[in-house]
């Protein structure tokens, strides 16, 4: 499948659509995996990394804004940090859409997806601290806050080994690993209807995602390093 958008409103309209395709993912996720009320497995940031590796920073910038809607409509708008406060999530998401654009250009996925991760572990560390202090402090504990920042980074680098493959192309090798979360996940959860919708959808964001930004490869090199 090869869709025919070029040129900077084709990277914008492909961003936008990997964007909803984010949110997609952190629908199905948040619900399949979530031990409290504010913590849930979010694999939102697959979108996030797709983009920044192959289209630079100020695109992965907007992806990463893009695909944290869902989220910060359930731990925002809807959850305990409220609708202003919540803004911080877009905030964070953001910011490793635009580090992992910038890291994508000199060092493979396997490095820059968790790299570009650190500064908004850090940005996520000082945030949940505040709200600690000044609004939850009986709620947020810092057990709580841990298994936050734990449970990022599983994500992280389990996206950074699923975007490694397939930008590698070791379709084989990705087909085994996404075989392996499956296995994972249905031992942690026991609705295997929603883990296998989950897996599904991993696959189709994935392959859909790379297959639209395929096309830039080799192409428009100035372009793809930001809004020119």
């Amino acid at each position: 499948m090869r869709f025919t958008v070029s040129g900077r409103h084709g990277k914008l309209l492909t961003t936008l659509l990997a964007g909803g395709l984010g949110n997609l993912l952190a629908l199905l996720s948040t619900s399949l995996i979530s031990t409290q009320p504010q913590i849930a497995f979010d694999l939102s940031h697959l979108a996030t990394f797709a983009i920044a590796i192959h289209f630079g920073p100020y695109y992965g910038l907007l992806a990463g804004a893009t695909v944290a809607i869902y989220p910060y409509v359930k731990f925002g708008v809807l959850g305990a940090y409220g609708p202003v406060v919540g803004l911080s999530i877009i905030v964070g998401k953001a910011m490793t859409g635009l580090v992992c654009g910038v890291l994508a250009r000199r060092m493979r996925p396997y490095l820059a997806v968790p790299l570009s991760f650190i500064p908004e572990s850090l940005f996520t560390l000082a945030f949940l601290k505040a709200v600690q202090v000044w609004m939850l402090p009986d709620a947020l504990t810092g057990n709580t806050i841990s298994d936050i920042l734990i449970k990022g980074w599983v994500e992280v680098l389990i996206m950074s080994f699923i975007l490694e493959t397939v930008t590698r192309r070791h379709v084989v090798e990705t087909a085994v690993l996404l075989l392996e979360i499956f296995i994972i996940t249905l031992l942690v959860h026991k609705e295997g209807t929603h883990t296998l919708a989950l897996l599904l959808v991993t696959v189709f964001v994935i392959m859909i995602t790379i297959d639209l930004i395929g096309q830039y490869r080799g192409k428009d090199k100035k372009g793809a390093n930001g809004f020119k």
